[in-house]
């Protein structure tokens, strides 16, 4: 039986879905490796993996001046090398992407092991880029991302969400709004600015809901937590407010719309909970893809994207009015996006 190799770090946005892939993986028995670097999130969260790890010595090689790239490249060559002894040509590599994974593509590449890109976001990273002509498959989560592949190689598979995200789908609105101390008969708006936070869109968000008769969720990131829960105080705003939350899926079973930034696992996990979104995507994120990350679900019909310096309190108001006179629609149209078999399909493909 062949072995898997998964790598993807760096940032959480390549490592969770690489994790997600790594847990379904072993829950199955399927010998598995993950690879990481031991600057990336991976390795200060390296206890949520169920398998084997190895950490390797990784540096970012984009937008970076030409002596840390040369640095970066150093390792990069150096840490392959270090993988060659731990790969056999009938393994099966998984890269997520980012340059924590960049080691194990050329590894594989050098040892003749079958190598499969996953992409996350609509626009490729560098990483996936440079291997995708050496690599057997490409697993892409948007539409958008076919352009930058050969098509041959491209397979729709959807993004891999961890199983715990999950298991809140068979609750009622009105119990998770209960597990929160939330009112059941009131609208809730859930606002998130992914694992930092976001200062604009929290600060935003605060003046939208000041003029509004919702509740809200509001997920801060820890350095705008007492900022944020001094002005629901001052304004007296009703709701709950939490500088990071573990169990998002509760949160998503209990809200009717979300105001968030756009990155790939935020937008499938809205998916999977069929939870509308309005969207102002991060302005500084790689090639813009959250705003193309964002724009697919627009033309699903599961959201409004407001660009950053377009969102002001009452271009955001119309949206989300808009949103939720006819949140039914809007539901269904990111249902669309939803591939709750992502793991499945991925596991298919390599076979």
């Amino acid at each position: 039986m062949s072995r898997f190799l998964i790598s993807g770090g760096g940032t959480g946005g390549h490592f969770f879905p690489a994790l997600a892939l790594t847990e379904w993986l072993v829950k199955r028995n399927y010998k598995t490796i993950f690879v990481g670097s031991v600057r990336g999130i991976e390795f200060s969260l390296k206890e949520l993996l169920p398998s084997e790890a190895i950490f390797l010595t990784s540096y970012p090689f984009v937008g970076v001046a030409w002596h840390r790239k040369l640095y970066a490249l150093v390792h990069i060559a150096v840490s392959s090398l270090r993988l060659l002894r731990h790969i056999e040509s009938r393994d099966i590599s998984v890269v997520f992407g980012g340059y924590a994974s960049l080691p194990l593509g050329v590894a594989s590449v050098v040892r003749g092991a079958r190598l499969f890109l996953h992409e996350q976001n609509s626009v490729p990273s560098r990483t996936n880029r440079l291997l995708s002509n050496r690599s057997e498959k490409i697993f892409v989560t948007f539409e958008y991302s076919k352009k930058f592949f050969p098509l041959h190689k491209v397979v729709k598979t959807g993004l891999p969400v961890r199983e715990q995200i999950l298991r809140h789908l068979s609750l009622s609105k009105e119990e998770a709004r209960e597990k929160l101390g939330l009112m059941t008969d009131k609208p809730v708006i859930l606002v998130f600015g992914g694992s930092q936070g976001a200062q604009f869109l929290n600060t935003v968000t605060v003046e939208l809901l000041s003029n509004l008769p919702f509740q809200s969720i509001h997920v801060t990131g820890d350095r705008d937590f007492p900022r944020v829960k001094e002005l629901y105080r001052e304004k007296k705003l009703r709701g709950v407010v939490f500088s990071f939350f573990h169990d998002m899926g509760l949160l998503y079973r209990a809200s009717d719309l979300a105001i968030c930034r756009a990155g790939a696992s935020s937008i499938t996990e809205l998916s999977l909970y069929g939870l509308p979104a309005l969207f102002v995507p991060y302005p500084h994120a790689a090639d813009d893809h959250q705003f193309y990350n964002a724009k697919e679900i627009e033309d699903l019909g599961g959201g409004i994207t407001v660009r950053q310096q377009e969102a002001t309190v009452e271009k955001l108001r119309e949206a989300l009015e808009k949103i939720l006179s006819d949140r039914d629609r809007y539901s269904e149209g990111i249902r669309k996006f939803a591939l709750p078999d992502a793991c499945e399909r991925i596991f298919q493909s390599t076979q």
